[in-house]
């Protein structure tokens, strides 16, 4: 079986993971393309095949050998700098299939506008979302990136007590983002025990019992449940 060509822009804290997990499957042939010498390092000390490119010059990205077959995927830790890319990418590369991460609905929105094919929202997953990826052998392994040993990031649930500082606060307002750590859905007490992917369609109240399941370093969600106080 032929491989399949893929380009990952960026080698930061998930380009590295989407290019390991990419790297051990047979059937893909992986170049990493970055931007400054650090992750160049890195990812050259991984035994990756790495090349510089210069976000704000075409010309770089184009003598990366792109043909139309090859899926490409922007994996920048700057989320402005993934949707700069992205708009780029599509104006030099018209058929080809682009994925990029997003950290935010707005973010995800404008990828798509700028004629993203697939874009995963890492603090917005839903059922709907991991169906539809998984029928996919490259964007299975895109997410996997995320979630698999290669890196850091665990899965992790808290259960809240009755004395916690975000009871009967909206969960769709509390800023998961400034613990670093990745909200994927909780289990609402007062609906009952079914467990709701990301918050979307409804406005879930924090109250005691209440079940939430995160993605993050063990180290950020300690630091979340010592801000948040009763819970275990």
């Amino acid at each position: 079986m032929e491989k399949v060509d893929v380009v990952i822009f960026g080698y930061g804290k998930f380009g590295n993971a989407i290019a390991k997990s990419l790297a051990e499957a047979e059937y893909t042939k992986i170049r990493v393309a970055v931007k400054d010498k650090a992750e160049f390092e890195a990812a050259n000390l991984d035994g990756l095949n790495v090349l510089f490119f210069n976000l704000e010059s075409d010309r770089t990205i184009q003598q990366l050998n792109i043909n139309e077959n090859t899926q490409l995927i922007c994996a920048l830790d700057i989320n402005r700098e993934n949707l700069y890319l992205a708009l780029t990418l599509r104006e030099l590369y018209r058929k080809n299939h682009i994925m990029s991460i997003s950290d935010s609905s707005h973010v995800t929105d404008k990828l798509r506008l700028a004629g993203v094919n697939r874009v995963i929202d890492i603090y917005n997953i839903s059922v709907n979302l991991l169906i539809n990826i998984l029928d996919k052998p490259i964007a299975t392994k895109f997410i996997q990136g995320f979630i698999n040993k290669s890196h850091d990031y665990n899965f992790a649930e808290i259960t809240i007590g009755k004395n916690a500082a975000i009871i009967d606060q909206y969960i769709d307002m509390i800023d998961f983002k400034n613990y670093n750590i990745i909200f994927l859905g909780m289990v609402d007490k007062e609906r009952g025990n079914q467990f709701y992917f990301g918050t979307i369609g409804i406005s879930h109240r924090v109250t005691e019992g209440d079940i939430l399941v995160f993605v993050g370093r063990e180290e950020d969600i300690e630091e979340f449940k010592k801000a948040c106080g009763d819970c275990k």
